[in-house]
């Protein structure tokens, strides 16, 4: 933490100075997004003002998205680029997450059918019996009213009798655990990057080709039995991954019979958004 000259009076720096004075605090320090520069407390004592004074600079970065202010034991005032941050393989709902972090998300149902379940669904969701059916609802995620996610979401049926006529909007986590008493236990999460085609760049208001990242997503609840296959598609620029556990790659069949080359491991991920290959 940088320590500054404590001014003899309030009077001295108008909100404005304290705004310059903690952006040369950012920059000089070279604070990354997400670090913590302090609480208010620490900080209204370093700049030599009163803390609604220092609130009313906060607010002004804040606004900018330059910071934002969190709450709890790990709270204070953190570094922002105007991403969201989003840890993988979390069981948090992306509107709590955005909440959090001081952002409002709102939801588009674009679509929501009962359809056969595909291979991959079956296998993925450990669906039994001759002709499984599955829940498809497609979501467009945004915040402030700019698209942030296209969301593509599998569930089992069976599991969810009636789920359609539910308020699509909310969470799903949400309507699990309260109208089901399903609670998601773990997430299994892979991450790859593409280019927008036609369609997604035109759903997320981007050009084509620009930059996403893609997450597919098993979920397993409190039983051990999958209750949700998804597809979420992020504009890059707008969300940062977080992984704060890591452990090793396993080595396949493969590598281990070539003498610990790695090799190719498991199916093809030739999958998408509707479970059933292409594009989407």
């Amino acid at each position: 933490m940088t320590s500054m000259r404590a001014f003899d009076g309030d009077d001295v720096a108008d909100v404005g100075d304290v705004v310059r004075r903690l952006r040369a605090i950012i920059s000089r320090e070279e604070y990354q997004p997400g670090e913590r520069m302090g609480s208010e407390r620490d900080l209204a004592r370093q700049l030599g003002v009163t803390r609604s004074r220092l609130r009313a600079a906060l607010a002004v970065l804040e606004g900018s998205h330059e910071i934002v202010r969190r709450i709890g034991r790990s709270g204070g005032i953190i570094v922002s680029d105007d991403r969201l941050e989003r840890n993988i393989n979390t069981v948090e709902s992306l509107p709590d997450i955005a909440k959090r972090q001081g952002l409002v998300m709102s939801s588009w149902v674009m679509s929501a059918v009962v359809t056969s379940a595909s291979p991959v669904d079956a296998r993925m969701l450990d669906l039994r019996g001759d002709a499984p059916v599955i829940y498809a609802i497609t979501r467009l995620r945004m915040i402030a009213g700019r698209p942030f996610s296209l969301e593509v979401t599998h569930l089992p049926a069976d599991l969810f009798p009636g789920f359609l006529s539910k308020d699509l909007t909310r969470p799903f986590y949400r309507i699990f655990e309260d109208d089901y008493g399903v609670r998601p236990q773990s997430v299994d999460e892979t991450l790859d990057s593409f280019m927008a085609d036609s369609r997604r760049a035109q759903l997320l208001k981007i050009a084509e080709g620009t930059p996403v990242t893609r997450i597919r997503r098993v979920a397993v609840d409190q039983s051990g039995r999958p209750c949700e296959r998804a597809v979420d598609v992020y504009i890059a620029s707008r969300i940062r991954f977080t992984m704060h556990h890591s452990g090793y790659v396993r080595l396949s069949a493969t590598a281990v019979g070539n003498g610990g080359e790695i090799g190719r491991d498991g199916e093809a991920g030739n999958d998408d958004e509707d479970g059933r290959g292409g594009t989407a």
